[in-house]
């Protein structure tokens, strides 16, 4: 804006976030080519993050978190679910504590996966077996084959059994699903004359299998091992024998047959009533369970996603009416028009990036945000988006699903996230933004940045989104729970944080907040001349007795600029500090527009905004405006 030679410069939004991939000159006015812990408001304005507390009061070992969780109950309850080194943790309080049957279990350092169905949740590593919890007891997700029953030798004269007669136990669970029957036992003979049988070699159940009851069954007399087994009667887990006289006319059904377990599956999606997951040890193997009933797998439950092209299952998702597999140089959808297998289509869709990371996955806006892979390489953030329309057949590739990149604006970022821990990747949504934790750097092998998607924001270009990279914070999960952000530390501390605590500490350090606006050169008629910078005015909020610091750097300057700084202090009396015959009464103002002395001439001038990397301490300004004169044109 000019008027005659004096001319403004407006600063009405700093809401564009992090664009370091093009010259500080050419960005949009509301973008910046560096900032660091820094956030935007409803309106535009900039302003150090808030920081965190430590959740537990006592550390859980030295360890890092492999897992965060929070279980929501159908009684209303909730649970905060923690994996650190072998064990399974349950908070209470402030404290976390064991959950019983679940110390040992598992691999250290190895992700935990989560899904929740049926009121349990189901939690996987790639290690055989996965596990399930349901508020109290920790159990096996699949139902275990029993061991082989025995004879006890001993027989009762009189009884309605006769013949040749073999034995067999399923263990059922507390969903009162069984499982495969055991192998036969040997030839029980049975004497002509009639008699009862007694089986002393009944197996007991490990207290981790989830057994709530054992199915006895048995064959037809003389129908051999290999012949069907019926229904003799149900025992209680603990017992180790029983005393059949029942009549062959009188047994029950045939035993079920094909209740297989899950395979050792590291991460699992649910949809259309059943669960799909991977397979650690077939990884081009897409598995899910019988409709309804998340125990039972049956043999043939498995499709293939592009067997032989040589790429691993890296990621599930649901999308429409589509179970959607990332692959690592693909992404895959099942499209399900309905519950009948046999009805299920396996297409391609177009997206050109495979997936880096399951955990990276997070749903928003009817879309799903991952961290995309090209030959093994991170190429940046992804949307996939679109609606699941019923796929051509014949194509076998669905036109209008694909991958939309995302963090094109911090590709320089992206190419320093660390290859060999891109699988440690994870995402969140909270509160309108993504939260993605990542490792950073050369030398670094944990994640030690997080990278802050704020999706309601547009620019003038249309863009879609705003990033800004936060330090300090070193997370490996994310979970909400009683509506607060917490995050498992990625550090071999055994510690969880509490997210936007609202101070302006991490945990008691300083967070290191500063925004650099992009570099104002007036546009294209104006851009060639030199000018005479003079003054800049900024509408900050007065946030406490602390100075924030305003940089002004002329022309591509590497140093630090020419710095002043800005009380922040509002004036009147901070809450409780007031000193009777000292101090003003009152609140004082909760903005004010600070004037900033400019000096010296260029052609492009950029503004820095810092908290001076002090603990407790914060900035936010709202907007601003720098004045100039022109002075002659300079080619």
């Amino acid at each position: 804006m000019t008027s005659g030679f004096r001319t403004v410069i407006p600063m009405d939004a700093f809401d564009g976030g992090l664009n370091n991939k093009y010259e500080p000159a050419i960005l949009e006015p509301n973008e910046s080519p560096d900032c660091l812990n820094v956030v935007f408001d409803d309106l535009g304005g900039v302003q150090t993050r808030e920081g965190y507390t430590v959740l537990n009061t006592a550390a859980v070992a030295s360890n890092p978190c492999d897992g965060l969780f929070t279980a929501n109950w159908n009684n209303g309850n909730q649970s905060m679910l923690a994996w650190f080194g072998t064990d399974m943790f349950v908070l209470s309080g402030t404290t976390f504590q064991t959950v019983p049957s679940a110390q040992g279990v598992y691999a250290t350092s190895t992700a935990k996966n989560t899904v929740m169905y049926q009121n349990l949740c189901f939690i996987a590593d790639g290690n055989d077996p996965p596990y399930k919890y349901d508020e109290s007891v920790f159990t096996r997700h699949g139902i275990e084959q029993a061991s082989q029953v025995t004879d006890g030798g001993t027989r009762g004269a009189g009884g309605n059994l006769a013949g040749d007669y073999h034995y067999a136990l399923a263990y059922v669970n507390t969903q009162v699903v069984a499982g495969n029957i055991s192998t036969g036992s040997v030839t029980i003979a049975v004497s002509g004359a009639g008699e009862s049988v007694l089986l002393s070699g009944i197996p007991v159940p490990d207290q981790s299998f989830g057994v709530d009851a054992k199915y006895l069954y048995r064959t037809i007399a003389g129908s051999g091992v290999s012949g069907s087994y019926y229904f003799v009667a149900t025992l209680p887990v603990s017992a180790t024998t029983y005393s059949d006289n029942i009549a062959s006319a009188s047994l029950g059904a045939e035993a079920a047959s094909d209740q297989g377990k899950p395979p050792a599956y590291e991460f699992a999606v649910v949809h259309q009533e059943r669960i799909f997951c991977n397979d650690s040890q077939n990884p081009q193997y897409l598995w899910y369970s019988n409709l309804e009933n998340p125990f039972v797998f049956g043999a043939l439950n498995f499709i293939k996603i592009a067997d032989g092209d040589g790429e691993k299952i890296t990621g599930l998702a649901v999308q429409g009416n589509s179970v959607v597999v990332f692959k690592e140089a693909s992404v895959w959808l099942i499209y399900m028009p309905d519950t009948t297998a046999s009805n299920w289509v396996r297409v391609k869709s177009n997206a050109k990036y495979g997936c880096s990371s399951h955990r990276s996955i997070v749903e928003y806006e009817q879309q799903l945000m991952y961290l995309g892979e090209q030959n093994g390489k991170i190429t940046g953030f992804y949307a996939f988006l679109g609606n699941t329309t019923e796929p051509d057949v014949t194509a076998l590739r669905v036109t209008t699903m694909f991958g939309d990149a995302k963090s094109d604006r911090i590709e320089p970022d992206v190419f320093k996230f660390q290859e060999s821990n891109k699988a440690k990747c994870v995402g969140f949504i909270f509160d309108n933004k993504l939260w993605f934790a990542v490792t950073y750097d050369t030398g670094n092998t944990t994640n030690n940045r997080v990278y802050q998607f704020d999706f309601v924001r547009r620019g003038k270009s249309r863009k879609i989104g705003s990033w800004v990279p936060f330090t300090g914070i070193n997370a490996d999960a994310f979970t909400v729970f009683n509506d607060k952000l917490y995050f498992g530390s990625a550090d071999s501390d055994g510690f969880v944080h509490q997210l936007l605590d609202g101070t302006y500490t991490d945990n008691g350090s300083a967070i290191n907040s500063y925004y650099q606006t992009k570099e104002f050169d007036s546009g294209e008629i104006l851009r060639h001349y030199q000018k005479d910078y003079r003054k800049a005015e900024f509408t900050v909020e007065t946030l406490g007795d602390w100075l924030m610091q305003v940089a002004f750097i002329l022309d591509s300057d590497k140093g630090g600029g020419n710095t002043q700084t800005i009380d922040l202090n509002p004036g009147g009396s901070l809450w409780d500090s007031m000193v009777w015959g000292q101090d003003d009464w009152g609140g004082g103002q909760d903005r004010i527009d600070a004037p900033i002395t400019l000096f010296g001439s260029g052609k492009r001038i950029s503004f820095k905004f810092s908290n001076l990397n002090t603990a407790g301490n914060g900035f936010s300004v709202v907007r601003g405006n720098a004045y100039f004169n022109r002075r002659g044109l300079r080619l």
